[in-house]
């Protein structure tokens, strides 16, 4: 549980630098410093959308766009 946390804190992050990116290109950022599948990726974008933390778009028939949601304060 709690290295899925820190993946998606890093999913976050990178997010917060970029405003968006494909499913693809986190996977491979992801995958520089974690041993992550894609079948995980998109399981912990969806728990990541579900709480409000990002909104993910299809692009394509495989593809995705994820992007970081604004926080209300």
């Amino acid at each position: 549980m709690f290295i899925k946390r820190k993946i998606q804190g890093k999913v976050l992050e990178y997010l917060e630098k970029k405003g968006e990116a494909m499913d693809k290109e986190l996977l491979e950022v992801l995958s520089k410093e974690f041993n992550v599948s894609y079948n995980e990726l998109l399981n912990m974008l969806m728990s990541l959308e579900i709480e409000g933390f990002i909104r993910v778009r299809p692009v394509k028939e495989s593809s995705f766009i994820i992007q970081k949601t604004e926080q209300k304060k």
